[in-house]
């Protein structure tokens, strides 16, 4: 391979690999937390991660709502750092599977806050 070839090719694979972050960049740091279910993301793409989200919203229509996304998934820690909220969500998500509190959304089973989690993705990049 020619080294101009090389060079070129680096740099388009340099911006295919950060244009997908280029939309998040007009979100808060809370809401790019909120709206990613780490588990469930690194089990598929986010592509299915949207259409989770969006399976669930109209399962839930009382939910299908920003600002209640918001609220549910943070509760009483909105003064949290982003630390805090990640071991925040991770804990509610282990305490869903212990409880049972668990739902189906676009033929997944998910821990309540994580189709939360995917519910708000798809809202934040629709």
């Amino acid at each position: 391979m020619q080294r101009r070839t090389f060079i070129h090719l680096s740099a388009y694979t340099a911006m295919a690999l950060t244009l997908p972050f280029a939309d998040s960049c007009t979100l808060t740091s809370t809401d790019k937390i909120l709206a990613q279910p780490l588990f469930f993301s690194r089990l598929t793409e986010l592509k299915i991660v949207n259409e989770t989200g969006r399976a669930y919203r109209k399962q839930f229509p009382g939910e299908d709502n920003k600002t209640t996304l918001i609220q549910l998934l943070l509760g009483n820690n909105t003064s949290a750092d982003k630390k805090s909220i990640r071991a925040l969500l991770e804990s509610r998500v282990e305490q869903d599977f212990k409880t049972g509190k668990i739902v189906t959304a676009g033929g997944w089973v998910l821990s309540v806050t994580e189709a939360r989690q995917c519910a708000l993705y798809s809202m934040l990049n629709a």
